[in-house]
Order: C-alpha cells, then sequence, then structure tokens
C-alpha cells in the first residue's frame, strides 16, 4: 500500500511541531521559493511542472513568501498610485490555492511542505497585532487556508541516526554569501530562499563537501509587487527554482533551474516547451 499524501508515517514533528523531519529516500525533492503569487503563472512556475511530471519528485518543499502580503506590509505606502496598485489579501489568497493546487493535484508528491516565511508571516502579524481579542477564532491562521501544506519554520532530510543531512529553511544568514555562511555555521547542506538570488555554493571542509543553496524566486523579476519596493532599482535576483538530489541517503547535488530574463528556460542541455 502507497503511503498518503503528508502521512505521519513519512515524516517526524520536532521543536514544538515547528520542525519537520524527513529520512532520506533516493530521488528527488522539488523545492519553490520565493513566489509571491500575483496574475497569471510564471515561467517558473509552469516549467516546475513540466519537470516534475518528467522527474516525479517524492517531496516538494514551498519555502517561504509564497504571498506577498502587499496590502498588510510594514513598508509605507510610498504614493497613490501604490496604493492602488496593492492587491488585497483575499486576492492573494486566492491566487496562492490556485497556484499551489498545480503541486497538490499531482500524487507523486507524498510530502508538502510549506516553511514560513517573513511575507508569510505577515497574515498573522496583522492580525495578532490589531485584533488580538480574535485568537483562536477559525481562519485567522495561515495554514487553516491551506490545509494540503505541513506548515514549519525548518524542514531537515534526515540519515538513519537522525541528524541533518541537508535543512531547508526560508532564511539564515544574510548577505551575497549567505549560503557559504549557513553551511559553515551549520555544518551541513542548506537551502535557503529569501533572498530572490539563485546560486549554489559548494563548501569544502574537514568534514566533507557541502552545499549552499540559494533557492531564486519563483515570481517574474518585474512583478509589478516589486516596483515600488525596489524604487525600480536593477536587482541581482533570479527567478527560477531548485531541484534536490538524494542517493544512498545522502544528498549529492543540486539542479538548478532558472527562467532567464529573455524567456527560456535551459534544463540539461534542452529549452523547456512551456
Amino acid at each position: 500500500m502507497s503511503t498518503a499524501i503528508n502521512s505521519p508515517e513519512a515524516y517526524r514533528r520536532l521543536r514544538h511541531r515547528a520542525r519537520v523531519q524527513i529520512p532520506v529516500k533516493d530521488g528527488c525533492v522539488l523545492v519553490v521559493s520565493d513566489m509571491h503569487y500575483y496574475g497569471a503563472p510564471s515561467r517558473s512556475h509552469r516549467a516546475s511542472l513540466v519537470l516534475a511530471d518528467r522527474l516525479r519528485p517524492y517531496a516538494v518543499i514551498n519555502n517561504g513568501d509564497a504571498i506577498d502580503g502587499a496590502s498588510i506590509s510594514r513598508w509605507p505606502v510610498g504614493s497613490f498610485t501604490e496604493l492602488a496598485g496593492r492587491p488585497s489579501v483575499a486576492e492573494e489568497l486566492k491566487v496562492a490555492a490556485d497556484r499551489l493546487a498545480d503541486y497538490e493535484r499531482r500524487r507523486y508528491f507524498k510530502l508538502r511542505v510549506w516553511n514560513m516565511g517573513n511575507h508569510c508571516s505577515r497574515f498573522e502579524t496583522k492580525l495578532a497585532e490589531k485584533v488580538p481579542e480574535y485568537a483562536g477564532v477559525e481562519g485567522f491562521t495561515l495554514k487553516e487556508h491551506f490545509p494540503g501544506w505541513l506548515p514549519a519554520w525548518r524542514t531537515d532530510f534526515v540519515r538513519e541516526d537522525g541528524t541533518p543531512e541537508l535543512i531547508l529553511q526560508h532564511r539564515f544568514k544574510g548577505g551575497m554569501h549567505a549560503g557559504q555562511n549557513n553551511v559553515l555555521w551549520s555544518g551541513t547542506n542548506y537551502v535557503t530562499g529569501h533572498d530572490h538570488m539563485l546560486k549554489a555554493y559548494s563548501v569544502t571542509t574537514a568534514q566533507g563537501t557541502f552545499w549552499g543553496i540559494h533557492a531564486g524566486t519563483m515570481a517574474p523579476i518585474d512583478s509589478k509587487l516589486f516596483l515600488h519596493y525596489t524604487e525600480d532599482r536593477p536587482v541581482n535576483w533570479q527567478e527560477g527554482f531548485a531541484i534536490l538530489w538524494f542517493r544512498g541517503g545522502r544528498f549529492i547535488g543540486p539542479e538548478l533551474v532558472h527562467a532567464l530574463p529573455d524567456g527560456r528556460v535551459p534544463f540539461r542541455g534542452e529549452l523547456l516547451k512551456l
């Protein structure tokens, strides 16, 4: 009998249920991060579905910021033009539900985990600050709107002895070299989002070679949601996602899929047809 989707047999909860721990198995895992869902499906979103159907990952990790929370941001509105262009909370929840349903329909994903990001947190932070009297009321937590996903702050893929082989989290260390510093401070392979960069560092220590991976953004770099926030500055961001491979109980490396600014999405020497 096959394991049911998100079956408790396939994972453990640690750290007051804030962490998901998954035993490493042979195959691959899809990581989508910083989607900031808005409008039509992005090229990277469509590419992730094409490759998921081809590679059949056993898990998909939403590594945070699936919603932007534009209308409930702590950043002040910069102009009347910006105010008129921010989507409502209801609109963002609707488009996120539609996009995430694309992954939920694919039954080869045996686990679907959502590592909360700082933008995701805006939903509950705003409510907790403004209407704390409504704590416990149905619908006031983000996870209630997305029951098909395991909510967490962090996801560990672990070896047989329970030690982390790879950790995924929305953010840890910051800056251009966050990937390297994540490895050096954790002592293991580490995947983060948050900075919208798509790249991977290999770091060799006395204990072996480990990977520090930036998971990119699934949103178009020219998304309207980013226009006023960045003040239309050039940004060192890359649209795309990561595929993580495991063999023999160990992580063997990432594949990064870039949705290039010129419209192409290359993968293993071919251009994907979307």
